[in-house]
């Protein structure tokens, strides 16, 4: 068992050499934080606008334990998936971005990002035809399914669109969703206290 990696810790003979891990964990910081600094003075410098996707990084590392009456699935793998996550440094990159691109920076909503076509801007979940293949159900534009996404972000196109507000090329029809149809401007209630 002697030199087997357990952990973060190292087993020397029975003892776990602390000392090691811990100088490896702020090496680890201080290259993490000297990356952030040195991306976020380049994109402050090169771009004169800088869009960052809007994710909730602390829902999605949030721990998937559960509780005793309904314990969690898959913990252990969540667990590294977070740590992961977190090692990454999103959260100080766009912060420190932030600081240097004063004004320069924006958020763009995370919704619908990876199931809208860069193309012609039509949302379809059926458009991922797997995790890392985007193929549009509407205009047939095959990309990459992250870097369709990180064109949707780049453009600034995020968020939940509005009942009836897909565009829809020139030349072609809306797909029957088999849903009855939205009014998007719904008449006016006049209140008789205005």
């Amino acid at each position: 068992m002697i030199g087997q990696v357990v952990g973060l810790f190292q087993v020397l003979g029975g003892q776990q050499d602390r000392g090691a891990v811990g100088d490896q964990l702020l090496q680890d910081a201080d290259r993490r934080k000297d990356w952030c600094e040195k991306t976020s003075t380049m994109l402050a410098r090169t771009y004169r606008l800088v869009r960052f996707e809007k994710l909730n990084i602390k829902n999605m590392t949030r721990s998937a334990s559960g509780t005793t009456e309904q314990p969690g699935k898959q913990v252990r793998q969540k667990a590294g998936l977070n740590r992961a996550i977190l090692a990454q440094g999103w959260g100080l990159l766009r912060q420190r971005t932030g600081h240097k691109a004063l004004g320069r920076v924006e958020d763009v909503p995370a919704p619908y990002t990876s199931l809208r076509c860069s193309a012609c801007g039509w949302i379809d979940k059926n458009s991922r035809k797997s995790q890392a293949e985007f193929v549009c159900s509407f205009c047939g534009f095959t990309c990459n399914a992250d870097t369709n996404a990180a064109i949707n972000v780049a453009a600034g196109q995020g968020g939940i669109p509005a009942p009836g507000a897909q565009p829809v090329p020139e030349g072609r029809h809306r797909p029957n969703s088999g849903r009855a149809s939205v009014n998007p401007n719904p008449p006016r209630l006049e209140s008789p206290y205005f």
